[in-house]
């Protein structure tokens, strides 16, 4: 008897292997699990992408249906989502807008994950990656400016938190801060504004989910049939029986002590409430630049630059094309899932006109197109057919360790055990008795010929185990293997090849969560009885199905009605904010190129830019005397000063006096009365020239 030589495994894609591999393992024991419980074609993580497709279209149909119902003035926002009461038909659409748009997030997070942790993220998938990063990002900031349209206390902290984060930037002339201190002081444009935004920003995502999918082949967009209208039954229910919360009106001058937020979308909130807009930069800006940067951080790189033409040959685990056997079928074109493969024209002289190629750019070494080659084209340098199949072949013929000459073979797919590297061909030995185990990349890296090739060589019968999760490594080409074994995929298993008995071929999906499946079916298969397919529509997976949706719809629905603690001091705060301009000084100096006694439009002018002095405010509370100077705007501190002053009170009544020092010629302008400090209250006197002060 021989046995195999030792097997070997593809380049590490990601950095720290090992520490992937028990993810990648928890993640396909719980994919398996179900897949095993679900109907086919239902599987939640591994539908997880369509199905945020479809709580989107939702979420759109029914914001616009709100716009019956909804006023978009600042004055009248509340007034009009107060009136969308429950047990009304207005208050279940708009219920149905918002769990919807938490589903977005929640499968958008679960796909994320997914991909993750399986490593796709690098190499040629760094583009989805990337893409599906920014479509995260942009459908939270539709969340966010949604929140903002309800104008409830919740919302009114989304605006001035926002507000905090744009001052960050040194691009507007004015704090706009200084627009939420008071009731009066928020713009009603700028509301409209958010209004627009959030009307306009799903257009973006249309154009990032094209460039997210633009390297897949034969996309589907949406769920299967029975998963779409499961899913909208169990979230209409759950919108009629479960109203969307609504807090206290918005009111600058009341700090909430708590709050009702939805922390799908609001998490970065509680980041700035206790960390001010520091904590909300670290949650946007470095979130994004981590996620977004994945693939250079964790990813390796292998292939080398391009020549001098510009092409770039591929890395060691992406498949390599021999031109000399290509015979320019095309095949390998319609079989691979990320539309890697493509017809160039040939250079060789040969009497094809045309030949495959792989872009490395595109290629992801999932040996779908190996699969699909009867011509021996295509070659996975790492496990190449030519070599590993005449292995197979001699310990098919001679008997091997698994067993004697002539008995079943199973082929193994790896990427249903977490790759080549952690196959372990003792354990399949066990779970298959009676069995040459022998392991292989994928399901659809065989070929039907040497299925055939197997079976002409004495193989009792094959049976190829592949991956049972709703999508494997190689997406829908997984599947092609048994469309191509049953003769309805070109190239097609041709059984008079196979020697007098025609012989036998059978392919099982392998479930990680239920190891003792394969061992059954397999004795089964041996005993001559067909084995089972467990993948029918039954009702108790249909019960199951709803049963999943459901705690995924109360999980969503629970953290998007969670009541917290306001962090901020319950004290109250005096808020003194002003706009004043301050003491000019005058310009000095004169151009020395030019004559001071030419013509009045040719003599030397001032060089210093003229500036302003600086405001210094005076604050006194009961006797106790502050002061503080700020400088005026501008690079040259010629504009108006802008700032705003908070201090912290103690509940009870306060005598209060504010004086501006414009300059040091100029009259002080002075401000005094007493004040009732109320708790969670914020008390607030501006500023302006044109109105001089005004207690708000």
């Amino acid at each position: 008897m021989t046995v195999p030589a030792p097997l070997p495994s593809p380049p590490p894609l990601v950095r720290g292997r090992a520490l992937w591999i028990h993810g990648d393992r928890a993640l396909a024991w719980f994919e398996s699990w179900l897949t095993r419980l679900l109907p086919a074609g239902t599987d939640l993580a591994a539908e997880s992408g369509r199905l945020a497709n479809l709580c989107l279209l939702i979420a759109v149909a029914s914001g616009a249906l709100l716009l019956v119902w909804y006023s978009s003035s600042l004055h009248l926002a509340y007034a009009s989502v107060e009136a969308m009461r429950a047990g009304t038909f207005s208050g279940w659409v708009r219920a149905l807008h918002r769990y919807s748009s938490d589903l977005v997030m929640v499968f958008l997070l679960v796909h994320a994950v997914r991909a993750f942790f399986a490593g796709k993220f690098t190499g040629a998938r760094w583009l989805p990656w990337t893409t599906g990063v920014l479509l995260l990002g942009i459908v939270w900031l539709i969340g966010w400016t949604g929140f903002w349209l309800v104008w409830d206390q919740p919302a009114q902290l989304v605006a001035s938190t926002a507000m905090h984060f744009l001052d960050a930037f040194p691009i507007f002339g004015e704090p706009l801060s200084r627009l939420f201190l008071a009731d009066r002081l928020v713009p009603s444009l700028l509301f409209f504004v958010v209004f627009f935004l959030h009307m306009l920003l799903p257009l973006l995502i249309a154009v990032g989910l094209a460039l997210h999918l633009h390297r897949l082949n034969r996309v589907r967009l949406l769920p299967a049939r029975p998963l779409a209208f499961i899913l909208l039954g169990v979230l209409g229910i759950a919108a009629w029986f479960m109203p969307a919360p609504l807090d206290p009106p918005a009111r600058m001058a009341v700090i909430p002590a708590h709050l009702q937020v939805d922390a799908w979308y609001l998490t970065p909130l509680a980041l700035a409430l206790r960390f001010q807009q520091g904590g909300l930069w670290l949650a946007l800006g470095g979130l994004t630049l981590l996620g977004a940067g994945l693939p250079w951080l964790l990813g390796r790189r292998f292939a080398p630059k391009a020549d001098d033409s510009g092409v770039r040959p591929p890395a060691p685990h992406q498949t390599r094309v021999d031109s000399a056997r290509c015979h320019a079928c095309t095949q390998c074109v319609q079989d691979c899932p990320f539309d890697a493969v493509r017809m160039v024209p040939r250079r060789d002289g040969r009497r094809f006109s045309h030949q495959a190629w792989v872009d490395p750019t595109r290629c992801v070494g999932c040996a779908v197109c190996v699969g699909s080659c009867d011509s021996e084209a295509m070659r996975l340098p790492w496990f190449d057919a030519l070599e590993r199949e005449p292995l197979i072949l001699a310990a098919v013929r001679a008997g091997s360790e698994d067993g004697p000459p002539g008995g079943p073979v199973a082929l193994i797919a790896a990427d249903a055990t977490g790759g080549m590297d952690t196959f372990d061909a003792a354990v399949w030995r066990a779970r298959l008795p009676g069995f040459q185990v022998h392991a292989v990349p994928s399901a659809s890296w065989i070929r039907p010929k040497f299925v055939e090739r197997l079976l002409a060589a004495g193989a009792e019968r094959v049976l190829v185990v592949r991956d049972g999760r709703g999508e494997s490594a190689a997406r829908d080409g997984n599947r092609w293997i048994e469309d191509r074994l049953s003769g309805t995929r070109a190239p097609a298993f041709r059984p008079d090849r196979t020697g007098p008995g025609g012989g036998s071929w059978h392919v099982v999906d392998y479930h990680v969560s239920a190891p003792d499946e394969i061992t059954a079916v397999a004795q089964s298969l041996r005993r001559g009885a067909k084995a089972d397919t467990p993948s029918e529509f039954r009702v108790g997976r249909v019960v199951a199905l709803a049963a999943c949706l459901g705690l995924v719809l109360a999980l969503t629905v629970g953290l998007s009605h969670l009541t917290v603690q306001n962090p901020g001091s319950p004290d109250p705060v005096w808020v003194f904010s002003f706009k004043a301009l301050g003491e000019p000084t005058p310009s000095t100096g004169t151009r020395s190129n030019e004559p001071p006694t030419g013509p009045v439009h040719m003599r030397g002018g001032p060089t210093a830019k003229p500036r302003r002095s600086p405001v210094t405010v005076r604050l006194t509370v009961d006797g106790v005397v502050e002061e503080r100077t700020y400088a005026a705007k501008g690079v040259s501190h010629d504009g108006p000063t802008l700032a705003v002053w908070r201090h912290r009170l103690s509940p009870g009544p306060h005598s209060l006096e504010v004086l501006l020092l414009l300059g040091p010629t100029s009259t002080p302008v002075s401000w005094q009365g007493k004040l009732e400090a109320l708790p969670r209250h914020q008390h607030v006197l501006t500023f302006d020239p044109a109105e001089g002060f005004r207690l708000e």
